[in-house]
């Protein structure tokens, strides 16, 4: 972050925060970057945000716009896709996604999602063995899958105390089949009843209302399309070749 290694961090912890407060205070505090994130692909930048009393709040991952880097397969706006991850989470109750919300910023328009002051020696590949940790391990895989996520890789899969979260979701819902996770342990597994409740979600009222602002038809089609062929197919996929895993994996 611009930082020597002898200077104070600017990550600060804070205590679990309500979904609620959350999304209102990203989407009125003053946004106030402190410096970039590492190891980032597009400008992501690390954020203070500032309360209408003039006390500072909550931490947040600003990416905006103009900080994208130019990709063949998706169009500009990969901001939106992090947005859409955020309520597709919230609409099936499974709360992996930290809230997110599109705002503008410092930088011009993008996304803005709650900073997890997670333990980052921890990731998939470190959490996939602990019992407690599997069944949102296994929503995050249905997750993906329904999503489309293209890039998962096990660093963007945080611990919090007890909480699962997932993040890095701009490489989602495209609508050609892009599915690239590390998460395949559960293949053939059965899909339990919370994973089947959640996508039975998906072809009730508000889902395709929530994410045609930020997606395309086609693409939330290919959404339900995929929920649907999930649901039929009663257990979590096989990895369909071998470039079904994301390089670097973590």
């Amino acid at each position: 972050m611009g930082r020597s290694s002898k200077e104070e961090s600017p990550v600060r912890t804070r205590p679990p925060v309500a979904e609620a407060v959350a999304v209102e205070e990203l989407s009125t505090a003053d946004v106030e970057v402190l410096g970039r994130l590492p190891w980032s692909s597009n400008a992501t930048f690390l954020a203070d945000l500032r309360r209408a009393d003039g006390s500072l709040g909550l931490q947040a991952v600003y990416k905006p716009l103009r900080g994208e880097r130019p990709l063949l397969d998706f169009p500009p706006g990969l901001y939106r896709r992090e947005v859409a991850a955020y309520l597709l989470s919230s609409h099936l109750g499974w709360d992996l996604v930290p809230p997110t919300v599109e705002r503008d910023g410092p930088l011009g328009h993008g996304s803005l999602q709650l900073f997890v002051p997670a333990d980052f020696e921890q990731h998939y590949f470190t959490l996939r063995g602990r019992e407690d940790h599997i069944p949102l391990l296994m929503r995050l895989c249905a997750f993906d899958v329904a999503a489309n996520a293209a890039d998962r890789k096990g660093g963007h899969v945080l611990v919090e105390g007890g909480r699962i979260w997932a993040v890095d979701n701009g490489l989602c819902f495209h609508s050609d089949f892009k599915l690239r996770t590390v998460i395949w342990d559960f293949a053939g597994q059965p899909l339990p009843e919370d994973v089947i409740a959640g996508l039975s979600l998906l072809r009730g009222e508000g889902a395709a209302e929530v994410l045609s602002p930020l997606l395309t038809e086609d693409e939330v089609d290919a959404l339900l399309e995929r929920a649907d062929a999930l649901l039929a197919l009663g257990c979590f996929p096989h990895p369909h070749s071998t470039r079904a895993v994301p390089w670097p994996p973590v």
